[in-house]
């Protein structure tokens, strides 16, 4: 089953909560006097206007490893809907920030399709990160600029350096999402009221804009004295996400139901695409962005523009010359990194090597390989269902379940254990009635080929649309997901073949 995965619209849900604060040094005296209490602070969060869930924050004032620092707690909670299955995420942070801002220590937990667990330590400009998923670690390393601030720290320095109208601060902010800087600029926008328990309440409006993705802003209304951030506001590519400041009570309660799937799926006009097309044409047009970034061109995929944002689109099914595939494994120095293994796809465990070995059961021929590969996934697989974000290879190997992200790291786990080059496809297929947000993996043997092990595809056929992006995934995956945040509400499709 096709889904916009909710691992990816964390980030921005995150991103779309958080404040931020002066990337300056804070004088002891002044650090004593910012947080004489603890403060607590309780959002309704809701999405395309339906309320479901809460963000609660709470910061106070202690030391860490012998000097004055601020520690903060970020609980997020979010109920959704999918086609009718109900999925409740969860996610906890905790974070010791020094009196320049900067990440000291955070630990990040969530209940995606396993338990996750992220700990870093930023020491001397660098992130020291652990990754933990179902037990398996990874450890990387971060260079952290000295303009870096932390995104779960409330602006308490508007109190004391407030900004006017019209000015920009630029800096870089350190997410938990990314888990590395980010490049980001502030900008005062105007002076508002905001009503807030039957009082109105003057307020700052900002813009923060990060530099992903083709660029996030996020709107806040803070009251210059505290501070206290009342309302946040993201539209994130057509999908509005709000936080709005309310009591305790109010956050816990009232929760809607909200169907993401059929909120963001991609309903084309013209004809319609048949199952297992070899050729796909299209007419396709953005309302924002240029198409050029966010559809890929390759040699199954073409885009012949008539504008920035409107095109030609031309999907063909590639055919594969079996006997002249290179036998395994194939170890050509540019595609070592679709060789390795990552957090999520565990390619050198003795598991996932057992495993892939026993398909193949002494088959040297990469897309004969491949084949089998695919075959033994979308039949291992049983319980094709809906998971609340990315479980690993080595998760999904133990449960046999998940939806289309796990069907493709399985694949590229076994596929990379024997030598084959593998990597993701992120984009769209049509299934039934509309397009649906998808992952599928592409192997190489002697050119890229795309497959579908989730819809039991020896090849893909043509009703898959690649989206731009990256094709090599990180720690977090969540590179994958920008050219699902270009085409978010933004893409029309006019099928012609």
């Amino acid at each position: 089953m096709k889904r916009l995965k909710f691992c990816l619209l964390l980030v921005l849900l995150f991103t779309a909560l958080t404040t931020i604060t002066h990337a300056v040094e804070i004088e002891v005296e002044e650090f004593e006097n910012m947080l004489q209490q603890p403060q607590e602070h309780w959002y309704s969060f809701t999405l395309m206007g339906t309320k479901i869930g809460y963000l609660h924050t709470y910061i106070e004032k202690t030391d860490y490893q012998g000097e004055p620092a601020i520690r903060s707690r970020t609980d997020l909670v979010m109920h959704f809907k999918a086609i009718g299955t109900d999925l409740k995420i969860e996610q906890t942070r905790i974070e010791y920030a020094g009196t320049d801002l900067m990440p000291r220590y955070f630990l990040l937990t969530s209940n995606e399709s396993v338990l996750k667990q992220v700990e870093g330590k930023v020491v001397d400009g660098i992130a020291y990160i652990t990754t933990t998923l179902n037990g398996e670690t990874t450890e990387t390393e971060v260079d952290v600029p000295p303009d870096t601030i932390s995104e779960l720290m409330i602006d308490s320095l508007l109190s004391k350096n407030p900004l006017k109208v019209g000015d920009k601060l630029p800096f870089h902010m350190f997410s938990f999402d990314f888990l590395q800087p980010i490049k980001t600029e502030l900008q005062v926008v105007a002076e508002e009221t905001v009503t807030y328990e039957q009082q109105e309440k003057s307020v700052c409006l900002i813009e923060l804009t990060m530099d992903v993705m083709g660029g996030i802003t996020t709107r806040m209304w803070i009251s210059p004295e505290g501070p206290t951030l009342y309302r946040t506001e993201t539209d994130m590519m057509g999908l509005a996400l709000t936080a709005t400041k309310t009591d305790k009570k109010t956050a816990l309660g009232g929760i809607e139901e909200v169907d993401l799937i059929l909120r963001t799926r991609l309903l084309p006009a013209g004809e319609k695409p048949k199952a297992g097309a070899s050729r796909l044409v299209a007419n396709v047009r953005l309302t924002n962005g240029d198409l050029n970034e966010t559809l890929l061109t390759n040699s199954r995929q073409k885009v012949e523009r008539t504008s920035e944002q409107a095109g030609t689109l031309t999907v063909d099914v590639p055919t594969v010359d079996e006997a002249n595939c290179p036998n395994l494994p194939i170890q050509q120095e540019a595609l070592q990194p679709f060789l390795s293994s990552t957090a999520y796809i565990q390619a050198d465990h003795p598991a996932i090597t057992a495993k892939a070995e026993e398909i193949l059961a002494g088959e040297v021929n990469s897309w004969r390989a491949a084949k089998l590969l695919c075959q033994w996934t979308y039949k291992s697989i049983t319980e094709k269902s809906l998971s609340g974000g990315y479980a690993t290879a080595l998760t999904t190997l133990e449960l046999l379940s998940g939806d289309c992200t796990e069907h493709t790291v399985l694949f590229i786990a076994l596929a990379r254990s024997v030598g084959i080059p593998a990597r993701i496809c992120s984009g769209f297929v049509f299934l039934r009635d509309a397009f649906y947000y998808h992952f599928w993996p592409e192997v190489y043997v002697g050119a890229w080929i795309p497959l579908d092990p989730t819809l039991n595809q020896v090849i893909a056929d043509a009703n898959h649309i690649q989206l731009g992006g990256s094709t090599l995934e990180s720690d977090t995956m969540i590179e994958l997901s920008e050219g699902v945040f270009r085409t978010l509400n933004q893409l029309d499709i006019v099928i012609i073949e």
